[in-house]
């Protein structure tokens, strides 16, 4: 499989080290990148207002979850509410609980997030959970990736980090991480998330 992922996948170390050539750009002014982030954020599922989210939500709740996704699809049926309908799951390995099951299974999310194993996670690892698990339990009828994405920048901005955000050319293998981390494989979404932020770094560095 990470033959079939080369925008994304070509590191294989799991320790802090894996992130050590982030330190250097730091001193880098991370806010350009927002902002451009959010234009490409926008496009993935018809979301507007991503600006406003962000700057509304500064610590991950349940509550800020669901406010991403009012604001973001502000104006369509069932914003910022949790669906009431059962898909069938869309990838190999998706939980995807029934309906009845959502709520459960966010506030079983949000007790992980407040364990102190967790908090010892570097932040993009953080964020690449976190996204996943979003994406996994699929709250929302719809905008689940949108608004899993948007969550998961609040980790990487508490961070001092820059955000995580797909461009349209690499929407394809983007799917195809997500598909490989349902079934235990996070490592590519981790390094999905790692080589964009030094990417963007690195561009507004020189």
């Amino acid at each position: 499989m990470p033959e079939n992922l080369p925008i994304y996948s070509d590191s294989v170390l799991r320790s802090r080290l894996q992130f050590a050539d982030l330190e250097k750009l730091k001193s880098i002014d991370p806010e350009p990148i927002w902002i451009k982030s959010d234009g490409f954020i926008e496009q993935m599922e018809g979301a507007s207002g991503i600006a406003r989210a962000r700057s509304r939500v500064v610590q991950p709740s349940k509550d800020s979850l669901l406010e991403i996704h009012s604001i973001i699809f502000s104006g369509q049926a069932g914003a910022g509410k949790l669906r009431a309908s059962s898909p069938a799951p869309l990838y190999r390995g998706h939980d995807c609980p029934p309906s009845e099951f959502v709520n459960r299974s966010l506030d079983n999310l949000f007790r992980w997030l407040d364990a102190e194993s967790f908090a010892e996670i570097h932040p993009i690892e953080k964020s690449a959970l976190v996204l996943l698990r979003v994406a996994d339990i699929w709250p929302f009828e719809f905008g689940n990736l949108t608004t899993a994405i948007v969550f998961a920048n609040v980790f990487l901005r508490n961070a001092g980090l820059t955000p995580f955000f797909v461009l349209p050319a690499h929407a394809r293998e983007f799917n195809a991480v997500i598909a490989q981390a349902m079934s235990i494989d996070t490592q590519p979404l981790v390094s999905a998330i790692h080589k964009t932020i030094k990417r963007e770094l690195e561009a507004i560095g020189q």
